[in-house]
């Protein structure tokens, strides 16, 4: 493997919903669940293929041109969420055409499952990019993930972003004309390194 760069996979028993996260997602009560969304659940963890895939890149910003070492970029919501990092990790994460798959054929048969679906995937990729960050940051601290498409951070930026940790060809991603991610439940991020490291607990 090349130096900087991890690749990893995940299980669907080592991912955890966000309760009010998938409340919201699915216009309902914290905790609520009934036997079609239990089943939708089953189906959506069977169809799971998680991977994810990252490099540590060096950062300077300079007001609000932000070098990640790969692509520069003009973002102002980017340069604040990275003051004070010299490193970052540039990762990206997808749950699978499998999952891909499932949410393009319920969307034909079962409008009630579609929506359920769609809405556990979204709870889960969620869940999935916290899940990688934490493994690929390991012992350091860092800021909170930051993805394109937010703030002022353009969606140009996926394109480099894949480029840099092989997305299409370990994650199977690729992206449309409009700059979105096929498998559509898949996220980019920047997760700057905060300049005092030290073990996570001390």
């Amino acid at each position: 493997m090349e130096k900087d760069f991890v690749y990893g996979t995940l299980q669907g028993d080592a991912l955890r919903i966000n309760p009010a996260e998938l409340a919201a997602r699915l216009q309902a009560e914290k905790g609520f669940t009934n036997d079609l969304v239990e089943r939708c659940k089953e189906q959506l963890f069977e169809a799971l293929d998680c991977r994810y895939a990252g490099r540590l890149v060096k950062v300077a910003c300079d007001q609000d041109t932000v070098d990640l070492s790969f692509a520069k970029v003009h973002s102002h919501s980017l340069s604040r969420n990275l003051e004070g990092c010299r490193e970052a990790f540039v990762f990206a994460v997808t749950l699978g055409m499998g999952v891909e798959r499932l949410l393009n054929r319920l969307s034909l048969l079962s409008e009630s499952e579609f929506f359920i679906t769609d809405a556990l995937a979204s709870a889960v990729a969620e869940a999935a990019c916290d899940r990688a960050a934490e493994a690929i940051a390991k012992d350091k601290v860092c800021k909170p993930r930051f993805s394109p498409g937010y703030g002022d951070l353009e969606l140009e930026l996926q394109s480099e972003i894949l480029k840099l940790v092989h997305g299409q060809k370990l994650l199977g991603i690729t992206l449309t004309p409009s700059l979105l991610m096929v498998p559509m439940k898949s996220i980019t991020a920047i997760m700057g390194v905060c300049h005092e490291e030290h073990t996570r607990g001390n």
